[in-house]
């Protein structure tokens, strides 16, 4: 059967070949009247010419009959001048009949023609009257003078010009005929081939059709077996329900179903309910054998209706099992207090349960197949779904230790997270999340790490009071010790030291614990900092009567490595002070290096007893100690080794020990070797100098590059040299290659690299003195048409951690003071009143006039109203931090040097407080380029350097 679509396509090829008979019909009918109007027409102009050419016959019949009649005299010459007259008369009527209606010759032609026809008339019939009368020489005579000839060619000319046009118009008309001729012709082809083609597309369609019902008879035929077979095969029951709501039963198949007397009461019911798009469904149970069918009711638009009625105990079974299921799982996830969700690609809940739920007050049905955008304050677990998309493009898993989330009622929580991918198939990827909460646990190390601020500052602080007083019996500042008590305040000396060496310890390994250790690292030469490690454990080493030396390098020419010079320093002291308490007395700690496959291994080998086998397992871990013998004898705490470990492990290098039992130990610690053609970055050049003078060369380190510019500019001006760098790894790369008056740190950077910077030049001999000053520049806005530099700079003289040196202190005081007739006045703000007196103490010596203040109440005021030459600052303080008296200094004129204390062990933490403090300070460019100016001429001399080397 045609398709209506085909059926349409037929139509329409007969609908315009009928148009096209129409059209080629109508065609033939207007070029049949074009023809015969042709042909009027060129009958008409043949007609014209015909009575134009016997107008002039006729006047030459005049004209030669009178002629003939003048020359002879003979009245039978006249037959054709009467003849000429009465056929002229006529065709003159017949003429202007034919030439009616046309736009040429005009009612003044006319009238021309016939005055003209008049007067040569009157001339002939004159002549031939006069021929009469007078004669033949008489009328020859007249006949010359009269002008009949002129005449006569007006007259041809006047009708010529008629037939001239009538001919014109003629050939027109023919080229016209033969124009629509030829047009007739070719759309007659084109229409006849149209037709033909049309007749072949239709004998053309009536085969298709032919073949297609062939082809649908056969498919039909195909279609009933296919039908009868699926009806055989199917587990599903079919019924029909015709017209008359009666029932039977269409399935063929072996599998019993309910019979139709049955299930009729259940279909005549499905039938009386509301008929929409869906299939009427129900399901059905059949008592006797406890089956469940699930009924379906559909018309079939010709006024039946056909029902399947499929078996669906087994599904309905599987169904309560996974409801089951699911409940089940439910309650699993819903009694685990962590939060637990999966999402699909889409990032679609899947399943979330009540912990998740409850963060922003909902259940979880209330999440589940939804998107975070649908879901009303989703955005406050928003951290918990980052990541997923990289998992599904390949990722194992991803953990995160901490993710900070606030619910609803304000309350902070903290898990810790990992996102594993749930893979179903090759195409379809969950992420399965789990964050345990570890709220309590972040508490209770803010508990710790508060904790440990606090009796770092509470220990150190008294620490210091203690050391310091010792200090100063032992060096008779307090005049002369009697005999007896010089071995007291010895033991009591040395075990302050020895209580430092513990609670440093202890703070370390809690900073490694925490990640919180900060390291510096640098490429340096290891042979250089263990030479500096072995004539720093010298004194050490004397006191147990042990020589250190060091193995001569036959072997590796590049011992450069990127290690922290500081911590490289500590586990060098630690293997060493370790080597060399476990050697007799007057043994010998041997320190050697070599390199091999791009590893340099450094080796401390003493002499001693060797390690017991029993306890090589534990040597790396905490307070390990060979026995209790250990402690008495050679003192201790136990966690050097588990610090050198995690140092070591952290400079990306390995540490490990060989023993043989009666002959000694050797530790070792492996680090990566690094290239000797290593790229360094490239240096920038200093500004050249238009004088012969060398200037003083300030590196000035500020992220923003803008305040960088305005900062340089503005000390040029003052008679500066300058470099910039943007980062502390920039900075270095200048040290390295220039020599650097002058330092200016900036407050933006980060605080680990700010603090770590400044303590690793601190660190370093050629630059303990250096003059480094903390700027506060505020940010150049970048939509600002006008660069306005404003901002704050403080000399920071040292950074000391308590216990502090009394000594060290007192060689800095001296440094640091103007040589000037007046008392130089200095200001010490701490609050442990026995520090303060410590300290004034120490320096009752100097001419000076020392006060000091416990608040930073007290200190304000006396700063606002009063001038110090030097300001001695405690950063924790009962109300509030030193570090707020920054802005105030930095506003003095003339702006005090800063010698800063600190008991927090981390100097990360001072270094965020202190320099975030200057952004406050409003100089301008041109007074902060004045301030810098002036605290680098008060700045100390590096005269004190030797003696403030500790």
């Amino acid at each position: 059967m045609l398709t209506r679509a085909a059926r349409g396509w037929h139509y329409l090829a007969f609908l315009l070949a009928f148009v096209l008979l129409a059209v080629l019909a109508w065609h033939g009918k207007r070029t049949q009247e074009a023809l015969l109007a042709n042909n009027r027409s060129v009958a008409q102009s043949l007609e014209i010419i015909t009575l134009v050419q016997a107008m002039l016959s006729s006047l030459q019949d005049i004209e030669t009959g009178s002629r003939g009649f003048i020359i002879t005299g003979d009245p039978i010459y006249l037959e054709p001048y009467i003849d000429g007259l009465s056929h002229l008369e006529r065709d003159r009527r017949a003429l202007e009949l034919q030439l009616r209606g046309r736009d040429f010759p005009d009612t003044p032609w006319f009238a021309t023609l016939d005055a003209a026809i008049a007067e040569r008339i009157e001339i002939a019939a004159r002549n031939i009257q006069h021929r009469r009368d007078a004669g033949l020489e008489a009328t020859a005579e007249r006949v010359q003078q009269t002008g009949g000839r002129q005449l006569m060619d007006r007259l041809r000319g006047l009708l010529n010009a008629v037939e001239q046009r009538e001919r014109r118009q003629l050939e027109a008309s023919n080229r016209k005929v033969a124009d629509t001729t030829q047009r007739s012709q070719q759309l007659a082809l084109l229409g006849n081939l149209i037709v033909g083609l049309l007749f072949l597309a239709a004998l053309w369609a009536v085969q298709r059709s032919l073949n297609i019902r062939h082809q649908l008879a056969q498919t039909a035929q195909a279609g009933a077996a296919r039908l009868s077979a699926l009806l055989e095969a199917i587990p599903d029951q079919l019924y029909t329900v015709d017209s008359r709501q009666r029932v039977s039963n269409l399935s063929m198949g072996a599998t019993p179903g309910p019979m139709p007397h049955a299930i009729e009461p259940l279909l005549l019911d499905l039938l009386k309910q509301r008929e929409d798009d869906q299939a009427r469904r129900t399901l059905w149970c059949q008592l006797l054998d406890k089956r469940i069918f699930e009924v379906r009711l559909a018309p079939t638009g010709l006024g039946d209706h056909l029902a399947i009625a499929r078996d669906v105990t087994e599904l309905e079974r599987s169904r309560e099992s996974l409801r089951d299921h699911q409940a089940f799982l439910r309650r699993v996830v819903d009694t685990d207090d962590n939060l637990i969700f999966v999402r699909d690609q889409e990032g679609r809940f899947l399943l979330c349960n009540s912990a998740l739920a409850k963060l922003i007050n909902l259940q979880p049905h209330h999440l589940e197949q939804h998107v975070p955008g649908d879901i009303p304050s989703a955005q406050l677990f928003a951290p918990l779904l980052m990541g997923e998309d990289e998992l599904c493009q390949g990722i194992g898993e991803l953990r995160v230790s901490e993710v900070a989330l606030t619910d609803l009622n304000g309350q902070e929580h903290w898990f810790q997270m990992v996102k594993r991918p749930l893979r179903t198939s090759a195409r379809t990827c969950h992420v399965v999340t789990v964050a345990v909460d570890i709220s309590q646990r972040h508490r209770m190390e803010q508990m710790k790490t508060e904790f440990i601020s606090t009796v770092s500052h509470e220990l150190r602080t008294p620490l210091t009071s203690i050391r310091g007083a010792l200090g100063m019996l032992v060096s008779g500042v307090a005049g002369p010790i009697p005999d007896a008590a010089q071995p007291l305040l010895a033991i009591a000396n040395k075990n302050s030291e020895r209580l430092v060496r513990l609670i440093n310890d202890i703070l370390d390994i809690e900073k490694l614990d925490a990640g919180r250790m900060v390291f510096d690292a640098q490429y340096c030469d290891a042979l250089t900092l263990v030479e500096q490690s072995l004539f720093d454990i010298v004194p050490y080493a004397s006191e147990y009567g042990v020589s250190v030396i060091l193995t001569p390098q036959a072997g590796p020419q590049n011992t450069e490595v990127k290690v922290d010079p500081d911590r490289f320093a500590q586990v060098m002291a630690n293997l060493l002070s370790n080597a060399i308490k476990h050697s007799p007395r007057g043994g010998t700690v041997t320190v050697d290096l070599h390199a091999d496959n791009g590893t340099l291994e450094i080796g401390v080998r003493d002499e001693g007893a060797g390690i017991p086998d029993d306890f090589r397992a534990r040597i790396f871990q905490r307070f390990a100690q060979a026995d209790s013998s250990d402690v008495r004898q050679r003192g201790g705490t136990g966690l050097g080794l588990a610090i050198t470990r995690a140092l070591v492990e952290n400079m990306h290098g390995q540490v490990g020990f060989d023993s043989t039992p009666g002959q000694g130990s050797r530790f070792w610690l492996r680090l990566p070797l690094q290239s000797s053609t290593r790229a360094e970055p490239e240096p920038t050049p200093p500004p050249v100098s238009t004088s012969s003078a060398p200037r003083t060369l300030i590196l000035i380190v500020e992220p923003d590059q803008a305040s960088s510019k305005l900062l340089a500019e503005a000390l040029h001006q003052h008679g500066y040299a300058t470099l910039t760098a943007s980062s502390t790894d920039e900075a270095r790369a200048l040290f390295a290659h220039h020599s650097i008056d002058a330092l200016t740190l900036s407050a933006a950077l980060a605080e680990e690299e700010n603090g770590a910077f400044l303590q690793s030049l601190r660190s370093q001999t050629p630059y303990r003195s250096l003059p480094v000053l903390i700027v506060g520049l505020q940010p150049q806005r970048r939509d600002s048409d006008e660069a306005a530099l404003q901002g704050g700079a403080v000399s920071v003289i040292d950074w000391l951690h308590k216990p502090v040196d009394a000594a060290r202190v007192v060689t800095m005081i001296q440094a640091c003071l103007p040589h000037q007739a007046a008392r130089p006045r200095i200001l010490h703000v701490e609050d442990d009143e026995d520090l303060r007196t410590l300290l004034a103490r120490g320096i009752a010596t100097l001419n000076v006039e020392l006060q000091g203040v416990a608040t930073l109440g007290e200190a304000r005021q006396l700063i606002e109203t009063q001038h110090f030459d030097l300001v001695i600052l405690d950063l924790m303080l009962p109300d509030g931090s030193g570090t707020e008296l920054f802005d105030l200094l930095a506003s003095s004129d003339p702006a005090p040097p800063v010698i800063l204390f600190s008991a927090l062990d981390a100097p990360v933490v001072d270094n965020r407080l202190t320099l975030r403090q200057l952004v406050k300070s409003r100089h301008d460019s041109d007074q902060l380029a004045r301030l810098i100016q002036h605290l680098l001429l008060r700045w100390p001399t590096a005269q004190h350097n030797d003696n403030n080397e500790v």
